[in-house]
């Protein structure tokens, strides 16, 4: 088994393999690798998870924000209408006032500050190494090297229905996938299927154009 991540990896079949009795396939540069399903829904649970995570941190960071201007705005409300009237038969009244909003302004302005450097950055930074985390405990055992491989044939193609939306007229739309097999013929004679591969012409193409492959 190798360990893999999302960047080095095109998944070949990923979309028919969820929630089926199909072993996952994902090519990389050195052959292609039958997947660990196990690893792969781990993955996904965390990504969900981290989302989760991120999406209500953020809520309550919208949440403070909003609170601390609705508290700085009735704390300036507060002291400039309680200091107004007398301000213009006093003019050094102002002074106050000034001081009164500045200190308002300068608290909510270090808090907002604290938040998004804090909170908001601090939060990406964390986000960012729990995608990564995940991302490497990929793996998967190699079924194949490029260097064993004669040529790869497209058989079996056929287009299968994934789901039915509705336009903008409400009208039901049948919305269509195109799978195929790929038949995997080695230098030394052995077939290899590689089965349920989504959009498999464009498919091979990608991946001999992203490996600098030249097989036929």
């Amino acid at each position: 088994m190798r360990k893999l991540n999302y960047n080095e990896i095109v998944f070949l079949n990923q979309y028919m393999s969820f929630g089926a009795f199909i072993p996952p396939y994902a090519a990389a540069n050195d052959g292609i690798y039958r997947m660990n399903k196990a690893k792969m829904i781990k993955v996904l649970i965390a990504d969900i998870a981290t989302l989760g995570i991120v999406f209500g941190i953020l809520f309550l960071t919208i949440i403070g924000i909003l609170f601390l201007t609705i508290f700085a705005a009735y704390g300036v409300y507060s002291l400039v209408s309680r200091s107004l009237p007398a301000s213009f038969s006093y003019p050094t009244y102002w002074i106050p006032i000034l001081i009164g909003f500045l200190t308002w302004a300068g608290l909510f302005v270090g808090s907002l500050y604290g938040i998004v450097k804090y909170g908001i950055v601090k939060l990406v930074k964390i986000v960012g190494k729990m995608f990564g985390k995940t991302a490497n405990e990929l793996e998967g055992e190699l079924v194949v090297s490029w260097s064993q491989v004669k040529t790869i044939t497209v058989v079996n193609v056929k287009r299968i229905v994934t789901t039915t939306r509705k336009s903008v007229h409400d009208v039901p739309r049948v919305v269509f996938i195109t799978i195929g097999d790929w038949h995997v013929l080695t230098i030394d004679g052995r077939d290899i299927t590689i089965p349920k591969v989504d959009d498999p012409h464009n498919k091979l193409n990608c991946v001999k154009n992203r490996f600098n492959l030249n097989f036929s």
